[in-house]
């Protein structure tokens, strides 16, 4: 079994290893961080990581959104597929994807099945409505609080959050302007099955 804990570990996003797929609702803005979330598969899907966007698709038995766009970052590790851990949303699938570069550049991509949040985002402002692809997101920051930088610098981790219909989408950015991670969503479109 592996863990977004785990995987993160190794990226500028490991602050965000229990938040993947988080909640749209302002009430989450102020709750406190989520443990871990650690993805399993239930059969007859795989379980775990995988080289190729086929094979994740495969895996979590849904058509997965990739960028078109990722604004000169590269996949660098696997793409991590496994099973939300929400109470009643155990059977649905959960996709993490993450592209890195220099000067600890990231950005990032959560998809699930499951209609709604596998996650709580933990300690996070509120920064703003976007609309992506036709749908309204909220993005969150996590700055101005506790210390925290200011969330009108670019050295900031930034999250943004939808969903369509039964699957729901998270991207993440640190060190990116609002604007990249807005158009990085935006440039997510539906894999060939």
């Amino acid at each position: 079994m592996f863990g977004y804990g785990t995987f993160a570990a190794r990226s500028t996003l490991a602050g965000l290893a229990g938040l993947a797929l988080l909640a749209v609702t302002p009430s989450l803005a102020s709750a406190a961080p989520a443990a871990p979330i650690r993805p399993a598969h239930a059969a007859p899907a795989a379980n775990g990581s995988f080289k190729t966007w086929s094979a994740a698709q495969r895996a979590a038995g849904f058509r997965l959104r990739i960028p078109r766009r990722t604004y000169g970052l590269k996949r660098r590790h696997p793409i991590l597929v496994g099973k939300c851990e929400v109470t009643g949303k155990t059977r649905k699938r959960a996709v993490f994807a993450e592209w890195d570069g220099s000067r600890g550049r990231v950005l990032s991509a959560d998809q699930n099945n499951s209609g709604g949040a596998c996650g709580n985002i933990g300690s996070a402002v509120p920064l703003g409505i976007y609309h992506i692809r036709g749908h309204r997101a909220r993005m969150f920051g996590y700055c101005d609080t506790h210390g925290r930088p200011s969330c009108k610098i670019q050295n900031i981790t930034l999250a943004l959050a939808w969903h369509s219909g039964q699957d729901y989408y998270v991207t993440f950015s640190t060190n990116e302007w609002r604007s990249t991670l807005a158009g990085f969503a935006r440039s997510l479109y539906l894999r060939r099955r």
